[in-house]
């Protein structure tokens, strides 16, 4: 069976051709131009404590812009426009399905935000981070009026983890920019690289800006569902 992903070029050209039209969304439209609006960005602050993060619902949806006006931060993997929120006040385990929707548009020319989750605790310390392994091929119809694009989920147990805070950004490798020197816990940018040359000329190219989708919702699931990731207290590896 080929890899869903392996063939986002081809699939991606299908769902595009035969969508509806949307809203122009506030960034460019062909991913050179992108690149060069991206490539000009400074970062916003020094640490994760100055960002920004809205309030996630305990169960809904919260849909956000990444574009030039979005804050960027230097990560450990280089730099990267995100968008940033804080986790709701609840109890009990959820569910957070974080997703980069595709443009309806230019299929030729766009590429997508390929996204990277990190969760924080109360003192801004990454507790869980996923990777682009992670990421799985959502169709529309996955969801009841959805759109395609690239997905991942984390579950959630407020019991057993700290988190506070989720961060979505994109690894620097994939938009050209790596940082200039090895990284102490830089976890993403050799894979991204290595991820990117597997799937070759067959992955649509990486975009610096996109539409984020997050949905959350409780925690039914009880076994473990392949391909999903889950999300682990620290040490518990």
């Amino acid at each position: 069976m080929k890899n869903p992903i392996a063939v986002l070029a081809t699939i991606a050209s299908v769902l595009l051709t035969g969508c509806a039209s949307q809203p122009a969304p506030s960034y460019p439209a062909a991913t050179a131009s992108r690149l060069a609006t991206y490539d000009k960005a400074t970062p916003c602050c020094d640490d994760p404590s100055s960002f920004g993060y809205a309030p996630l619902p305990k169960q809904g949806t919260a849909d956000a812009t990444v574009d030039a006006k979005s804050p960027v931060f230097d990560f450990q993997s280089g730099v990267s426009p995100f968008v940033a929120y804080e986790l709701p006040d609840t109890t009990t385990p959820y569910r957070i399905r974080v997703k980069s929707l595709f443009d309806r548009r230019g299929a030729d020319r766009a590429g997508v935000f390929y996204p990277v989750v990190a969760l924080l605790d109360d003192a801004f310390i990454v507790v869980h981070m996923s990777g682009l392994e992670s990421l799985r091929l959502e169709p529309a119809l996955a969801t009841a009026g959805g759109e395609s694009g690239l997905a991942v989920s984390l579950g959630v147990d407020p019991a057993q983890q700290k988190g506070k805070y989720l961060i979505v950004f994109t690894p620097a490798a994939l938009l050209g920019k790596t940082p200039g020197e090895d990284r102490e816990g830089d976890m993403l940018t050799l894979s991204s690289m290595a991820y990117l040359e597997r799937r070759g000329e067959s992955a649509l190219p990486a975009s610096p800006y996109g539409r984020i989708r997050i949905t959350i919702a409780p925690e039914i699931v009880m076994t473990h569902e392949p391909g999903v990731e889950e999300a682990k207290p620290p040490g518990s590896d």
